[in-house]
């Protein structure tokens, strides 16, 4: 392993092992839906209507995300054209610049770190939530990214003392406005505003170095405001309170979707830390340098902040994982880990990985059985654990943790595309719509077939069975989409095509035949 980092880095070693990762699994794996389908499917009708300030969605303003992601996998398509291989490479590659981000900032602050700095990259890399979103085009890699190119400004100015610097931390802070709304600031401020804890001895003074978190802080609101207040004039008033008041406080304060107990990331935490925090051990101090201050700045108040928060999701905790890294890094540096510790914070990890997702597993699993294979693949991570248990190295535990994480997941590859893979019914979609035949959903519509069938036209969308019948009355010649959570040989028989997904089945039924098919048993 050493040969290997002194020719290319511990950057550039992470940046290779994550790209191979993500080729692989996008190669492996379908569009995750509803998130990736969905979120591909918004950028490709802005595509279509040249819509630059508002994300649509079915025909109408798409309120809940910025545009950043959106215009991100638009300029692939303008670069490289519209294939579905770029349209899935465009966000992973802009997170494989957070190692180069990451090991920038180590080395900044801390000159003598190079162990840490060449080290770092490769245990976030390593991190088991860090990699397994990674190859997901979604907005939690994209925001820490443009995080840490806020804080690799701010160091750069607090290390270097160049205003100019300052420039750089508040583009961050803008484009992470752009990617995910103003909750970059929830991860930057409690960092910028602990800054006399981990701050070196050198550069500005304490409040000029507060000016500049000012100064960056008001950037990076104006270049957010730059797209918003263009975007709401142009999207009409609910769009506009939309974005501009009721996404923020809705999830502040009463969670529309996603509400937790305060305790939930705590588990978690330890889940998306494996197998890294086999390193914490009881040896003190935890605080004593500044990096370490600095890393625990950047994970402590913001999971804080978002035990409080009433809104909570698993891929929330993303931005504090480089910090997590970085502080892990310092204890596998300083001592690697030993044997009864190693173990014991293993099998913590573990517990909080069954204990805190359920719920994702009842989401995302399918409800036939998995095969003896697979079953048989899903103890491999735990096994090779063990087996780092016995050889607790640092080449091993950066190498051989993601290796089992690939090959489970390989195994699991063929259940995830019969169960996942959306293709088939919007293969469908995409000709009856070429035939000028009308199309329209039953529930809530998440525009999950539009990228993938590349379709031009907009759904009909209802939630009420009155409202579904007089529509198909209304288009004898159309064609409804339904997912039901039980199927039969009459409803298979009835419908025109019908697939798996997850564990329900969708259904593509003619209008003629519709009220035939509700009749049969429901859910």
């Amino acid at each position: 392993m050493r040969p290997c980092m002194t020719l290319f880095g511990g950057t550039a070693l992470a940046a290779l092992l994550g790209a191979a990762s993500l080729l692989i699994r996008v190669g492996a794996l379908p569009l995750m839906p509803i998130d990736e389908t969905r979120y591909l499917s918004v950028a490709w009708e802005m595509w279509q209507h040249h819509s630059l300030l508002v994300p649509l969605l079915n025909g109408e303003p798409y309120a809940h995300k910025p545009p950043l992601l959106f215009w991100l996998i638009q300029l692939g398509w303008a670069l490289f054209g519209t294939s579905t291989l770029v349209s899935r490479l465009m966000i992973p590659l802009v997170g494989l610049g957070a190692f180069w981000l990451l090991a920038d900032i180590v080395r900044r602050l801390a000159p003598d770190a190079r162990a840490t700095a060449r080290w770092a990259p490769l245990v976030l890399f390593g991190t088991t939530l860090w990699w397994l979103y990674l190859p997901l085009s979604m907005f939690d890699i994209l925001l820490t990214t443009c995080l840490l190119l806020a804080v690799d400004g701010l160091v750069r100015h607090l290390t270097g003392g160049h205003r100019r610097a300052l420039w750089l931390a508040g583009l961050g802070l803008g484009l992470g406005v752009l990617a995910k709304g103003p909750v970059v600031y929830l991860y930057w401020l409690p960092l910028a505003l602990g800054l006399r804890c981990w701050r070196p001895a050198a550069g500005p003074t304490t409040a000029a170095a507060y000016r500049g978190v000012l100064a960056a802080s008001l950037l990076g609101a104006l270049i957010g405001l730059a797209w918003a207040l263009p975007a709401a004039w142009v999207g009409g008033s609910d769009y506009a309170g939309a974005i501009l008041w009721h996404q923020a406080t809705g999830r502040l304060v009463d969670a529309f979707d996603h509400a937790r107990p305060w305790y939930w990331y705590l588990p978690v935490l330890l889940a998306a830390g494996l197998p890294w925090v086999a390193l914490w051990s009881r040896q003190r101090p935890w605080l004593a340098t500044p990096l370490q201050r600095f890393a625990a700045w950047g994970v402590l108040p913001p999971l804080l902040l978002l035990s409080l928060i009433s809104g909570k999701q698993i891929h929330y905790l993303m931005p504090t994982l480089p910090f997590l890294a970085l502080w892990l890094t310092e204890r596998l540096v300083a001592r690697p880990p030993g044997r009864p510790w190693y173990l014991i914070a293993l099998l913590a990890g573990v517990a909080g990985l069954m204990l805190a997702l359920p719920e994702l597993a009842a989401r995302t699993l399918p409800a036939e059985p998995l095969s003896g294979w697979t079953r048989l693949g899903a103890l491999l991570p735990l096994g090779l654990a063990a087996w780092l248990f016995r050889r607790p190295r640092r080449a091993v535990l950066v190498l051989a943790w993601p290796a089992a994480l690939l090959a489970l997941l390989w195994l699991l590859s063929p259940t995830l595309q019969r169960h996942y893979d959306l293709s088939p019914m919007a293969e469908r979609l995409a000709g009856l719509e070429h035939q000028a035949a009308p199309l329209a959903y039953d529930g809530d519509y998440q525009d999950q077939f539009r990228f993938l069938g590349r379709l031009s036209t907009d759904l009909a969308v209802f939630e009420h069975d009155q409202a579904l019948a007089d529509w198909a009355r209304a288009h004898p010649g159309g064609y409804l989409i339904a997912s039901r959570r039980t199927t039969s040989p009459r409803r298979e028989a009835l419908a025109a095509f019908h697939q798996p997904y997850r564990g329900r089945t969708y259904f593509l039924v003619p209008a003629e035949r519709w009220n035939a098919f509700i009749a049969t048993s429901s859910d």
